[in-house]
């Protein structure tokens, strides 16, 4: 190899280096620009994760006092229809018996 091929290979292998340095610096500060945007967005998910929690929170204490209501509901039902079937035997028992003001 001559003089001249070896400061040719010399100067390509500097050349490289010096590309693959600017790669290299390109690509960390890309990296760092996505560690960013990564730590943005955990936030922003931590976030709407707690703020999903609690709107399940607050949707399961409705719900809760719904199903309450509705066994209260269905409690005072039927103690109404009990009253309305005895109600219904003491009107019935009335006419039976002749007591209907005749």
């Amino acid at each position: 190899m001559t003089n001249e091929e070896m400061q040719k290979t010399m100067q390509f292998i500097i050349e490289q280096q010096a590309q693959f340095t600017v790669n290299i610096q390109k690509l960390q500060e890309s990296q760092a620009k996505t560690d960013d945007r990564v730590t943005v967005l955990e936030s922003l998910v931590t976030r709407l994760a707690a703020a999903t929690v609690e709107g399940f929170k607050d949707t399961n204490a409705k719900i809760n006092a719904l199903v309450d209501a509705q066994i209260r509901t269905d409690e005072n039902l039927n103690r109404t229809n009990e009253e309305v079937r005895n109600l219904t035997a003491v009107v019935d028992r009335h006419f039976r018996e002749g007591r209907n003001g005749t």
